[in-house]
């Protein structure tokens, strides 16, 4: 039986939709994955295309995974697909499907809640034997006009049972901007992924130790009543990397996702590093918290190719981030493990939060404090925040603030209010100690001066056209280990995403702080 599944996120880098898709062909069932980056539901020839696509695959049903960013377009999709194939059964799964279902099976057939790969392979199970779907774990579906919710799996406590993945899954196809849809090849893969294919994207865990107010473990963690975080064997991870590498497809890092690769103990790390170096041998970039970043684990890990490490600051107020997004992590727990890796000489990504409604303006200030006392450079992350349905920050702000309330499935998440705080944020980031306390002066002093709005001006010019495209470049080449013809090589790759997140900080939003 053919199954499709189908992405319309617009990289390619899709680990969770991959792991489904390799999920169902090791079961026996041929699997098809398409991605629709360019779908729009006006455009008569990418529609035209994508049902004579489905047409040839005839799929027992049509899956698809989506975040809240991608609602509309899914619900689009999804309207085209039902009058054209009412006999196709079409799911749908992933964060949003999870959080929000009842809004999802306005659309879909059915909607998986939680982790998919048990569900999936039931689903293919019962429709290939001609079963009824509605007796399958993790499915809610409409019945008698009331929504029924099935009872869910157990978390799957053995990582290893999960299939790897090919940097270049088979059975792959993209919708190009003229409606073509091609099979994925090396030539096309590097066209239309986020780095040219040169970053190979990895989950070594599931699940996060913590359970921050504004994120959707925030959700997961009620929904399983669990926050322990499963891991692979290191055998399992190495075998997975040192194929992709060997496969000669161009991989330049290894990038993994796990939500905090460094709450792993120091002996599953030395074992990691050790294996590592020998077999993989490849730069390798992770994600942090910043209470589990020590100076033996950051040292064992550069030995072993670390070269890029993301952590949350989120904001650089503790009132914030204790009583609001309900944080472990602190300001003086952000700012030693930032040393810690400016001591290693790596690449820092640093997220930050903006447009939170229940900030004032000395959280803002301490937020700027905290990024002038943080070790340059590194790549700030700047993010409006987004109120996701069914996390506990989005029910408080219900309750306190529902006038602040923007909708998330229609938020640019990169586009930041306009105001002065959350300028001199962004601006903290790449101009000096001196000159940054001159600005907050002044701004203390009267933001509404004439000294302040010059000075506000000039750095803006100079941070524009100087210090932020010099800060970016300076990033990348301490990335590629200091090389400059390397840096020069592999800089094409990251600045198309680059551009567009350059560019993100000129566009217009409304102004409430």
């Amino acid at each position: 039986m053919n199954i499709l599944l189908i992405s319309i996120q617009k990289n390619l880098d899709i680990i969770g939709l991959k792991s489904l898709h390799y999920y169902l062909l090791k079961n026996g069932y041929n699997s098809f994955l398409l991605h629709l980056p360019n779908f729009n539901p006006n455009d008569d020839n990418i529609l035209k295309n994508i049902k004579k696509f489905i047409f040839e695959i005839s799929p027992g049903f049509i899956g698809t995974s989506l975040m809240s960013v991608e609602y509309y377009n899914a619900r689009d999709l999804t309207k085209y697909l039902k009058s054209n194939f009412k006999s196709i059964p079409i799911i749908w799964g992933g964060a949003h499907p999870t959080i929000s279902p009842e809004m999802c099976l306005d659309y879909a057939d059915y909607v998986c809640i939680g982790e998919g790969e048990r569900t999936i392979l039931d689903l293919a199970n019962a429709v290939n034997n001609n079963e009824s779907i509605k007796t399958v774990n993790n499915l809610c579906y409409i019945e008698n006009n009331q929504i029924k919710k099935n009872m869910l799996y157990p978390l799957i406590e053995n990582l290893d049972e999960i299939p790897s993945y090919d940097h270049i899954p088979i059975n792959s196809f993209i919708q190009e901007k003229n409606g073509r849809i091609v099979h994925v090849d090396k030539k096309v893969f590097k066209k239309y992924d986020k780095h040219g294919g040169t970053s190979y994207g990895i989950m070594s865990s599931r699940g996060c130790p913590f359970s921050c107010t504004y994120c959707c473990n925030n959700f997961l963690s009620s929904l399983y009543q669990t926050k322990k975080v499963r891991r692979r064997s290191v055998k399992n991870l190495i075998f997975e990397l040192e194929k992709a590498v060997n496969d000669n497809l161009g991989i330049e890092y290894i990038n993994f996702y796990d939500d905090s690769f460094l709450e792993y103990n120091d002996e599953y790390l030395k074992e990691f590093c050790e294996s590592y170096k020998e077999r993989v041998r490849k730069p390798f970039i992770v994600r942090a918290i910043p209470i589990f970043i020590t100076r033996n684990k950051i040292k064992y890990l550069k030995g072993a190719g670390l070269a890029g490490i993301g952590l949350g600051l989120q904001s650089g107020s503790d009132r914030v981030c204790k009583n609001i997004y309900k944080r472990k992590s602190l300001k003086a727990d952000f700012l030693k493990a930032a040393r810690i890796i400016k001591d290693f000489n790596i690449v820092s990504f640093y997220d930050i939060i903006l447009d939170n409604p229940f900030e004032n303006e000395e959280d803002g200030l301490e937020t700027i404090q905290t990024l002038i006392e943080t070790p340059k450079p590194f790549f700030p992350q700047i993010f409006s925040l987004s109120l996701y349905f069914g996390t506990e920050l989005y029910e408080r702000a219900k309750k306190e603030c529902p006038e602040k309330i923007e909708e998330s499935l229609k938020k640019k998440y990169l586009v930041y209010h306009k105001s002065n705080i959350n300028n001199m944020i962004r601006l903290s980031v790449f101009l000096n100690e001196k000159f940054m306390n001159k600005i907050v002066y002044l701004y203390q002093q009267n933001p509404k001066g004439i000294k302040f709005r010059v000075i506000l001006f000039i750095a803006n010019l100079l941070s524009s056209i100087i210090f932020e495209p010099l800060n970016y470049f300076r990033i990348i080449k301490l990335l590629q280990g200091r090389f400059h013809a390397r840096t020069l090589r592999i800089l094409p790759n990251y600045l198309k995403e680059g551009l567009l997140r350059y560019l993100d900080q000129f566009k217009g939003n409304k102004k409430w702080i």
